[in-house]
């Protein structure tokens, strides 16, 4: 009923009269429904999304499966969507339920359970899953509590035959391998684009086409925070609690090669994924015990939502401000930066496969290390109480092997760490560490005191004994904002 007074007679007015503040009411919540249910990155609505109900979901009606396909259980749609493969588990539907308005996975150190042959070691079982409809490009988000514990929690997405897979995060909960020594697994936000496709890619080799790791503010088992994707035919921005943090350019992604193909792989209608898994690259698997898969080891939902851009809609946020770094790039020198040890300007491109897997077209960067312990260091101006952005491309070039050790994998050769970290900027010291052969995209957020002008950005070999070889290359710091701001 629209919400006015109909002139009519004394019985009809008072019952009109009676029934308009039913109608506004309903009207009126429905509008801040549709107010509150846009994506947590743009509350002015400059994208004119339009959610998608078959790839959203509340969690409210207590009961998981409107819209999801759950590995494990028997739905009728073919034996992929039943399959109960994970990563150093078993997917297991009695894994998944709601509670309080939540999705809850949990995962558990499960001796007792008739695991599939081929699984069982270690006894863990987990839940996964998989969105009925397909999304191709549009606003993923979700809102959710990571569980203390190994397991890896993810919100990504999958085309068929493996195609394109596009990890909007992956969270680790808690560290447990003492010799990985990585305590800040549990701040930290991997974004990532593959391909796993035989069709595309017959070898078997390095299929990570694009990954970020990102240290974020916080840890992400301590509490609910926003994730969200803006994937369009051109570009992905991720976001983090309304801040964007990461913007991949199809052009970026394709100056990187596997195979002599471009890592812009994510081209095709996608399912969406929200699941635990136990990813052996994170530690020994020899080295869990039961005692870590706790009440606490629950990866909690509140909500998924999905948007598609409407016809008019804005491409917003066109990147970040500035840099406030001198001489990032090292294009011709170490101008800019006050060295210790053997630092020195490097020609990458003498690196066999740099013209498949460059930062930029430049190929000199900062070398670290050769010969011997060194630190590069550049002190920046900074606003107080101001969030940050750190991000460089670096590389261990001399590391031989992967992430180690794993159980799965024999000792490498050489493994070589390297470091970049803020410090002196009114909170405590933040570092990252590095240890792969090829230039990876690494970035630290970190916040400003309420006094604090300057920041002091660092490179080094030095942390602990295990440092080596290091190279640098495309280092900024950028300004961030809180996008939901522009709606006040």
């Amino acid at each position: 009923m629209p919400c006015i007074l109909i002139q009519a007679s004394r019985l009809s007015a008072i019952v009109v009269t009676l029934m308009i503040p039913i109608g506004c009411a309903v009207a009126q919540t429905r509008a801040d429904q549709r107010i509150k249910l846009l994506p947590h990155s743009d509350p002015n609505n400059t994208g004119e999304w339009q959610l998608l109900p078959s790839l959203s979901d509340e969690f409210n009606d207590g009961i998981v499966g409107t819209s999801w396909h759950i590995q494990g259980k028997d739905d009728g749609q073919g034996p992929y969507y039943n399959n109960n493969q994970g990563r150093n588990s078993q997917f297991i539907p009695e894994s998944i339920s709601e509670d309080g308005g939540l999705l809850r996975i949990r995962s558990e150190w499960n001796e007792d359970f008739d695991f599939a042959t081929g699984y069982g070691v270690p006894p863990v079982t987990t839940g996964a899953l998989i969105s009925k409809d397909f999304l191709k490009f549009g606003y993923m988000e979700i809102r959710c509590r990571v569980g203390k514990s190994p397991m890896s929690a993810a919100f990504w997405a999958v085309g068929n035959d493996n195609r394109g897979e596009l990890d909007v995060f992956e969270h680790v909960g808690k560290s447990w391998d003492p010799q990985k020594d990585n305590p800040d697994d549990s701040r930290t936000m991997q974004m990532s684009i593959h391909n796993w496709s035989r069709a595309i890619n017959d070898s078997l080799g390095n299929r990570r086409h694009w990954t970020q790791k990102h240290t974020l503010g916080f840890d992400v088992t301590d509490g609910m925070h926003v994730y969200a994707a803006d994937w369009t035919e051109d570009y992905i921005k991720f976001y983090v609690d309304g801040t964007l943090v990461r913007t991949l350019s199809k052009t970026e992604a394709d100056q990187i090669k596997l195979n002599g193909l471009g890592a812009w792989v994510i081209d095709q209608k996608q399912r969406i994924w929200i699941d635990c898994e136990l990813f052996d690259w994170e530690g020994r698997v020899s080295e869990l015990k039961p005692e870590m898969f706790g009440p606490e080891a629950v990866f909690e939902v509140d909500y998924v939502r999905d948007w598609k851009r409407g016809v008019g809609g804005k491409h917003q946020h066109a990147g970040h401000g500035p840099n406030l770094v001198s001489n990032g790039s090292f294009a011709t020198s170490l101008d800019g930066w006050k060295t210790e040890g053997n630092v020195s300007i490097q020609d990458v491109s003498k690196w066999t496969f740099w013209k498949d897997n460059r930062p930029s077209d430049d190929p000199n960067a900062m070398q670290i290390g050769a010969g011997g312990p060194g630190a590069s260091t550049q002190t920046i101006s900074v606003t107080p109480n101001t969030k940050y952005l750190l991000t460089a491309y670096l590389r261990t070039p001399a590391t031989t092997g992967t992430l180690e050790p794993s159980n799965l994998r024999g000792t490498p050769l050489v493994f070589h760490k390297g470091w970049m970290g803020v410090e002196n900027y009114g909170g405590s010291r933040l570092t990252r560490k590095l240890y792969h052969n090829w230039f990876q995209s690494y970035s630290i957020e970190f916040t400003t005191g309420a006094n604090d002008t300057s920041a002091t950005v660092f490179f080094n070999n030095t942390e602990t004994n295990r440092g080596g070889l290091l190279q640098v290359d495309g280092v900024s710091v950028v300004k961030l904002k809180d996008l939901r701001s522009d709606a006040k």
